[in-house]
């Protein structure tokens, strides 16, 4: 047998059903299936038992699968002449009941639906393994009532109510005590008379009430007005409920106020107090914000942040429409900025000086206007500005052809005071100094300024890229290339003096040419796929090639980088020449894989001075 209505579908195979007034019938069926957008399911090898009594059919003791078990379903025919039909059934599922009947009176154009049902002690565990979902759930449906009047064809007498409740509830690492909703609809009006969340401390309370549109188009945009008070004390658990991974959030927090929604706007006020937080897992000691919802404008009317001495200050809108623009202040105080900098400094060590940080920053319509000073321990301030557009939802890839204009201006900076900043650790001691200013884009900046490197001591920590221990150097800017008027390096063995030039038109594609003011010769004699390390030997006679340029190629924001090395013509080896200028080319590896992968080069030994011979005794005259 086959019962279709649109996309709904009902097979009956190898069925057989008797029913009688005077002794029990029977019913049996090889195969059932229902096929419908909401449910697809077969049921095989059905048995139960039938009865008809004053115009009312039952059927009972069927056993749908394992854990449904449909007790009775009762059909009442009796008032199929005045077009109405009821139905009555009760059901074991999963470990609880289930009652219900309905109604249904095709002569009334409006109320010709009747539902009422009841849900006690359902395991959700026994449902999900049932239905075959592969993310189980844990839990109980502890209790359950719903009722409905009406066609869903005439929205305005519609009535409506539903209570649930639900305990124990896990789902994969999701767990909350309580959770109950009980809503109803009457007139176009939905009450939502609670929904509570318990998760052990945690406590989540909202109700309100919402005004349905007599069009249905706008049902996705109802009025709506409510009120939410939230005691979170372990936001972590809390957090997790809602899909967030563990560790990121920690803390108390405590959320009230009132929200309202009319003609698509959103209006209220919200009230959030925190201690102890940690908010992607950064430490916070407390927060508090107050935030007004007016139409179209979410405002900021205080947002502070404090964690120890440190603190954050803001206020101001943001449109929640079009194109999102917004506008406030900023203020930021920091004791150290290394607290901030974990996952990209080294180990501070006991003996290391904080770095106290103020940045305050002025936006109007998505343009920021930002300046700051880093204070480096017994050095001058590094103080910045920056001038830059950010819309909300802008990508890297868009940022860096944003107009930006950028100034960092830093007299005399102490390296050794300041190299816990780096990981690895890269400078024992130096003085750099400089002032730049950058204008136009990321992608295609115009750099003026110049940076300058004063006796440069080196880690031990950087020998893992290459093995100098000395470096001074001056970069002078002009534009979109950059001249390096001098490079003098010290190994432990040897000195190298560089001069060159960097070209960044485009940043995802710089070439920095360097040229030996001193004699640089070629001494990788085994072939390598990459280079990770750069290591500078001494080279007594002049019997490997000449390096007549270095030239390292590649993007400032990506990798991979490459390194060139050209031969000098003009020096031939064993009296050969090279007039093609061959060039031998390497991707950079720098700090990757446990091989050590030596781009060897070499430079004059350091010429070591003579000792002084010990002045002759004169004779002394008799």
């Amino acid at each position: 047998m086959r019962v279709q209505d649109g996309p709904t579908l009902i097979l009956l195979r190898n069925g057989t059903f008797f029913t009688s007034e005077i002794e029990a019938g029977r019913f049996s069926a090889g195969e059932v299936m229902i096929a419908s957008p909401w449910l697809r399911q077969t049921f095989s090898q059905l048995r139960g038992a039938t009865r008809w009594d004053a115009n009312r059919l039952t059927l009972a003791g069927l056993t749908l699968a394992r854990g449904l078990d449909l007790e009775s379903v009762s059909i009442d025919l009796s008032r199929l002449g005045s077009q109405q039909v009821g139905l009555e059934f009760d059901a074991d599922v999963f470990g609880g009941k289930i009652r219900g009947n309905i109604g249904h009176e095709w002569q009334s154009p409006r109320y010709n639906w009747k539902i009422a049902g009841a849900a006690t002690d359902i395991s959700l565990a026994q449902t999900s393994e049932a239905i075959g979902l592969t993310d189980r759930f844990g839990g109980l449906i502890r209790a359950s009532n719903f009722t409905f009047r009406g066609n869903l064809a005439h929205p305005a007498d519609v009535t409506a109510s539903l209570w649930t409740e639900v305990t124990g509830l896990t789902w994969r690492n999701r767990t909350a005590e309580a959770i109950m909703l009980g809503a109803s609809l009457y007139n176009q009006q939905i009450q939502l008379q609670q929904l509570y969340i318990k998760q052990k401390t945690n406590q989540l309370t909202l109700s309100g009430h919402a005004s349905f549109p007599s069009k249905s188009s706008d049902w996705l945009s109802p009025d709506f007005r409510g009120d939410i008070a939230a005691t979170i004390n372990n936001l972590d658990d809390f957090t997790i409920l809602f899909g967030a991974k563990s560790g990121e959030f920690a803390g108390k927090l405590f959320v009230e106020g009132a929200l309202k929604t009319q003609a698509r706007q959103l209006g209220g006020n919200l009230s959030v107090e925190g201690t102890s937080l940690t908010l992607f897992k950064t430490a916070i000691d407390s927060l508090s914000a107050n935030l007004k919802l007016q139409g179209r404008e979410l405002a900021i009317e205080q947002l502070e942040l404090k964690r120890k001495n440190d603190s954050l200050t803001a206020e101001g809108k943001i449109e929640m429409s079009g194109a999102h623009s917004y506008s406030g202040t900023l203020d930021a105080r920091a004791d150290n900025l290394l607290d901030y900098l974990s996952g990209f400094r080294g180990s501070t060590g006991k003996s290391a000086k904080p770095i106290p940080v103020d940045v305050q920053a002025t936006i109007e319509s998505n343009k920021w206007d930002a300046r700051g000073v880093i204070r480096v321990p017994d050095s001058s301030p590094i103080s910045f500005t920056a001038d830059f557009p950010l819309r909300i939802g802008t990508d890297w890839g868009a940022f860096q052809l944003s107009p930006v204009n950028v100034t960092v201006d830093f007299s005399s900076i102490f390296l050794g005071k300041m190299r816990q900043l780096f990981h690895p650790e890269v400078f024992q001691d130096g003085i750099l100094s400089g002032s730049i200013s950058l204008s136009e884009t990321l992608q295609h900046p115009r750099i003026v300024g110049d940076v300058q490197l004063v006796n440069g001591k080196l880690s031990a920590s950087s020998g893992a890229w290459f093995n100098l221990t000395e470096a001074s150097s001056r970069i002078v800017f002009e534009g979109d290339r950059a001249s390096l008027e001098f490079f003098n390096a010290a190994t432990k063995e040897a000195d190298v003096l560089v001069r060159g030039e960097i070209d960044f038109k485009d940043t995802s594609d710089i070439t920095i040419r360097v040229t030996g003011a001193t004699p640089i010769f070629d001494l990788t004699s085994r072939l390598i796929d990459c280079v990770n390390r750069i290591e500078i030997a001494p080279a007594a006679l002049p019997l490997a090639p000449a390096v007549g340029e270095l030239e390292f190629r590649g993007s400032l924001f990506q990798s991979p980088w490459t390194i060139s090395l050209k031969e000098d013509s003009s020096t031939p080896l064993f009296g050969v020449s090279n007039p093609a200028g061959l060039a031998r080319n390497f991707p950079l590896c720098l700090g990757t894989g446990p091989e050590e992968k030596t781009l060897l080069l070499g430079a004059v030994p350091r010429t070591e001075a003579a000792p002084e011979a010990p002045a002759k005794r004169q004779k002394k005259r008799r």
